[in-house]
């Protein structure tokens, strides 16, 4: 009889335990299809996020692409603009050679981006009403500069006047008796000796200074505007006989260059990066309207 019980007992615990074993594999038998399904789920986010940024990248790849082009196209249309203002093609070398000196002065670190400022063809109104054009308008920290610029070949005869025509006995009664006038001396593709009376070119460029000059003021800005002259055609002679000492006159690049130098370092700074970005704006502003 306790056999029998113990028997019973014995099957009873058997049977237990192996419900036991088989909950136990059911439960980790169900862990383990839920983890497989949470590592299903975790690569699906995975793949998801990593198509979702793939695509922002190749947006801003091609948003970058597009706006790299449109910057390229806007350079183009700027520069093929400057050359379509332009008078003639002196003005777009000495523009070229303005800007090459401005990369080697940055390069060099003796100025800072913002502290030479290059304005091309600049149109500035008179009291009058009228507009004088400037081939060049430079501001830098040591004052305000407007360059003329002529490309002429040949012999240059700056400054003729009928007191100093004695070389040219022939012309002293054709020239003015006071007024400087300029003669250019050539020859044309045949051989012939051309000769060509020009507008004075120092009289030009003071023109344009005082024009300048007068528009900044109306802006209450009082201040000497500097004058040059550059010849900057390879093919020339420049004979200058004028008197006027006030106007700097250039034949080469490099003394354009070395003039620009001497400035910055012998001249006192009187303009900041800020006083040249408001005179830029002011001019920019005439020159649109």
């Amino acid at each position: 009889m306790i056999l029998l019980i113990f028997s019973i007992f014995l099957t009873a615990c058997v049977a237990w335990l192996a419900f036991i074993v088989y909950k136990e594999k059911a439960q980790h038998k169900e862990m383990r299809n839920d983890h497989y399904q949470e590592l299903a789920a975790i690569k699906e986010l995975q793949k998801a996020s990593l198509e979702t940024a793939a695509a922002k990248l190749d947006e801003d790849v091609i948003q970058l692409s597009d706006s790299y082009k449109r910057e390229i196209e806007k350079l183009m249309i700027e520069n093929e603009d400057i050359r379509k203002n332009y008078r003639n093609q002196g003005e777009i070398i000495t523009h070229q050679i303005l800007e090459d000196f401005k990369s080697n002065l940055l390069r060099e670190r003796i100025i800072s981006p913002d502290e030479m400022m290059i304005m091309p063809n600049i149109f500035i109104p008179d009291y009058d009403g009228n507009t004088q054009q400037i081939d060049h308008i430079i501001l830098l920290p040591t004052g305000i500069y407007v360059i003329e610029t002529k490309d002429w070949k040949g012999h240059i005869v700056l400054g003729l006047t009928r007191q100093s025509s004695h070389r040219f006995l022939f012309l002293a009664e054709l020239l003015d008796s006071e007024k400087e006038e300029t003669l250019i001396f050539d020859k044309d593709d045949s051989g012939t000796i051309t000769v060509k009376t020009c507008e004075n070119p120092i009289n030009q460029v003071q023109q344009n200074a005082v024009t300048l000059a007068n528009f900044l003021k109306r802006q209450e800005i009082e201040t000497w505007i500097n004058t040059l002259v550059f010849f900057n055609e390879k093919d020339k002679e420049l004979h200058d006989w004028s008197d006027n000492s006030v106007v700097k006159r250039f034949t080469a690049k490099e003394q354009l260059q070395k003039f620009f130098i001497n400035e910055l370092a012998s001249q006192k700074r009187i303009y900041g990066a800020f006083q040249l970005k408001n005179i830029k704006d002011l001019i920019e502003s005439a020159h649109y309207h």
